[in-house]
């Protein structure tokens, strides 16, 4: 038995074990999530339709609450959308309507967006995402040369990197494929000797990937430092192969490109009409850490949990992930090392530079802004995967140091010692701003925990490191270093809640009763989670934002609204007191964008100006109030009396007029790529008041269907499935030929 069990063993591939091991680590992550322990939906933090239990504390899962506001809620519309079938251009329940892939942040086209259609979605998208990360980069090491264990410990690293950690939203998606994409570069460096094997394939999946995964910046702050390793490695091959090896880039960077147009060309249209708020070259261009956030990439829990402190919003608002202590004493120590020595200087000299560019370190920042489209991103949170990823690397490269030299076994101790002046540095820094924090005795207790954290993995580090001549050192130090990522990782998942209790009873009753008119949210479901549960909100947030609607908004529901892609309550009880008076305001405008009900908080009495304008309660729930509007315009409204409309759904429309000469109006979103069609002719849509779609109706009964496509999106479909064909033709001629010249070298 035990002999077939060793021979199972032996057959299996090399990588078996290290992926399994992977897999478990990113489980063990997410263990809380996974066991049912605790329940990520971040509704429970981004909007106000919930109560929950919380653990020991209650605090933030993510930094940014677009994890709530876009990636669940339009993430969920777009697989669903896909699962019925249905292509998912068009969102109709944010605003007046607005493109869903197009709007890029849901992913909407990504294949692993269809996991939202589960409950635990989130979850297992994110998961998943942490898995194909570290799996990459264990395939990444190898061809670097790493012994598989070190390898696994690499995977293992980027699979808990600071950015998956702490971010939560759609910027982390493309993170996952920057392994990929390196592994890429470095199969077209092996294959450089070889005429037939051409390796270009992964890096062209893994850029098209990226781009799908819906965040573009980071996927281009990726691609700059891919960009640059590429170049540097293109020196490591000898003269005469490097012209055959940069074709196979250029082939792979293309091919990915093309791959990619069907979601880039709908979100290249409609940022052609579209704001995009504080992504202007003289906003972002400018922004910077604050001095204080050096203090966390080394010790992420100095200011305590994800906002915990109101004394350094700045940090948790601008920061992309953290790196962590022992990895960094490790990492130095691979900066040392002979092997891939221009590799490892250039890996160094990124982070640094990239770190310099985020804290606008004796102006860096004004460099990296030379670079085309730089100057227009949140640079100090999208650099920070590439400065993770080339950490990692190192620290992969100091493991292998360390068992191969005893210079470098004797480096980890200084380095682990200078680790820990940098963390006494960290706390001493971080002191004054930790001050006048009220917290709990237990909050309080468990806040030093987490900060003796990183100092306890050091202290392990530096004994482990003294004790080099072991054969079980260098298994330790991995101990010791992905423990401290384990640990860093989980935090943000104990302050989950262990029961979230959503009051559907509001919910449900708009779900009933909303039909095809919308309602406006008071600080109770906030945007975009209309969506997700299929209501029509005139509420919404998101990035890129129709120019049009805001202007529509700026003009006629909420003159001085900021910024200007969020149609949000902001401010509590005195936020809900401002919309109150623009409501009544403007109260005609609200009730000709089909606007019928208003979901309030059950503790706001109504104002009297609503009272007066007939706005009454219609129903109560546990934790929101829902009002109605007295007349509001419907989805379909002609021009006169002489018309009659009736629909039931929201694309088409059944009219019967009396007389010539009607309009018919529709309270939908007017953007180039609508058509529409009067008994199956084609009709013109026209922009009235800014935003709405109007056709000319001819007399009698008429059938007017709607339907949304992305301008261009043929051509951007045509060419996506002319490279996939290209690229699946050309593994397959490249591995049959393999194989015939494999078989005549055998006969």
């Amino acid at each position: 038995m035990r002999e077939r069990v060793a021979d199972f063993y032996r057959r299996l591939p090399s990588w078996t074990v290290p992926v399994v091991l992977i897999v478990l680590t990113v489980l063990a992550g997410n263990a809380i999530y996974v066991l049912g322990l605790g329940n990520n939906d971040p509704i429970s933090w981004t909007a106000g339709i919930s109560q929950h239990l919380c653990r020991l504390v209650c605090s933030r899962q993510a930094i940014d609450p677009n994890v709530g506001f876009i990636t669940q809620s339009l993430g969920h519309q777009a697989a669903t959308d896909l699962l019925h079938g249905h292509m998912p251009w068009w969102n109709y329940f944010e605003g007046l309507g607005q493109p869903l892939a197009g709007e890029m942040q849901s992913a909407a086209l990504f294949p692993l967006t269809l996991l939202f259609a589960l409950s635990s979605g989130l979850v297992w998208f994110h998961v998943t995402l942490e898995v194909i990360a570290g799996i990459s980069t264990y395939f990444l090491a190898r061809r670097l040369s790493m012994p598989i264990f070190m390898a696994t410990v690499a995977g293992m690293l980027f699979a808990l990197n600071g950015t998956y950690a702490w971010l939560g939203n759609s910027v982390l998606n493309p993170v996952a494929f920057l392994p990929m994409l390196l592994l890429g570069i470095e199969m077209i460096i092996e294959s450089a000797p070889s005429t037939s094997k051409r390796g270009w394939y992964i890096a062209a999946i893994a850029l098209a990937l990226s781009m799908y995964a819906g965040f573009p910046e980071v996927a281009y702050f990726d691609g700059l430092f891919a960009g640059a390793w590429a170049i540097l490695r293109l020196f490591a091959v000898p003269s005469e192969q490097r012209l055959r090896v940069l074709r196979r880039l250029g082939l792979g960077g293309l091919v990915g490109i093309v791959l990619s147009l069907p979601i880039l060309v709908p979100f290249y249209d409609f940022m052609k009409v579209a704001f995009v708020g504080s992504h202007t070259a003289a906003v972002l261009g400018v922004v910077r850490l604050p001095t204080q956030a050096i203090s966390a990439f080394f010790d992420p829990y100095v200011y305590g949990t994800i906002f915990n402190s109101t004394n350094v919003p700045s940090v948790w608002g601008e920061i992309g992930g953290y790196f962590g202590a022992s990895i960094c004493a490790v990492a130095i120590v691979g900066l040392f090392g002979s092997r891939h020595r221009a590799l490892r200087i250039f890996l160094a000299v990124w982070t640094l530079v990239g770190l310099a560019g985020a804290l606008d370190f004796l102006h860096f920042r004004v460099l990296w802004n030379l670079i085309p489209l730089v100057s227009t991103a949140a640079f100090p949170r999208y650099i920070m995967p590439s400065c993770e990823m080339a950490v990692v690397v190192l620290a992969g490269f100091g493991l292998v140091d360390f068992t191969q030299s005893t210079k470098a076994k004797r480096l980890l101790t200084s380095t682990t010692v200078l680790m820990v002046f940098v963390l006494l540095w960290c706390a001493n820094e971080a002191r004054p701003y930790n001050k006048g924090v009220v917290l709990s005795h237990k909050a309080r207790i468990i806040l030093i925990g987490l900060d003796l954290i990183p100092f306890i993995a050091l202290a392990l580090l530096l004994i482990v490191s003294r004790f080099y001549k072991a054969r079980i050192t260098p298994l330790l130090i991995a101990l010791v270093v992905v423990g401290e990522a384990l640990l860093l990782f989980i935090v943000p998942t104990v302050g989950s809640p262990k029961e979230i209790n959503i009051d559907y009873a509001p919910i449900q009753y708009l779900q009933q009763h909303e039909g095809q008119y919308r309602f406006v949210d008071f600080a109770v479901l906030y945007p975009n989670w209309g969506t997700e549960f299929g209501l029509n909100s005139l509420s919404s947030i998101d990035l890129p934002y129709p120019q049009n609607f805001k202007n529509f908004i700026e003009q006629n529901l909420y003159p001085g609204l900021t910024p200007g892609n969020q149609f949000v309550i902001k401010g509590g009880l005195q936020g809900v007191e401002k919309q109150e008076a623009e409501l009544a305001t403007h109260f005609q405008a609200y009730e000709n964008a089909s606007v019928k009900y208003l979901l309030i908080p059950i503790q706001v009495v109504l104002s009297p100006a609503l009272t007066k304008l007939g706005v009454t309660k219609v129903f109560s729930g546990t934790l929101a109030s829902v009002y109605q509007l007295p007349n509001p315009r419907g989805l379909f409204s002609t021009s006169t009396s002489s018309c009659t409309v009736s629909s039931t759904n929201d694309n088409v429309a059944t009219v019967n007029c009396s007389k010539p000469g009607a309009t018919l109006l529709r309270t939908e979103l007017s953007m180039n790529g609508w058509k529409a069609t009067v008994n199956g002719k084609p009709a013109t849509i026209t922009t009235i008041d800014g935003v709405y779609q109007q056709i000319d109706l001819p007399n009698g009964h008429s059938v007017v269907e709607y339907s949304f496509f992305p301008p261009h999106e043929r051509y951007a479909l045509l060419a996506g499935l002319l490279a996939c064909l290209f690229l699946i033709g050309s593994f397959v001629n490249e591995r049959v030929s393999f194989i015939t010249r494999r078989g005549r070298h055998q006969s």
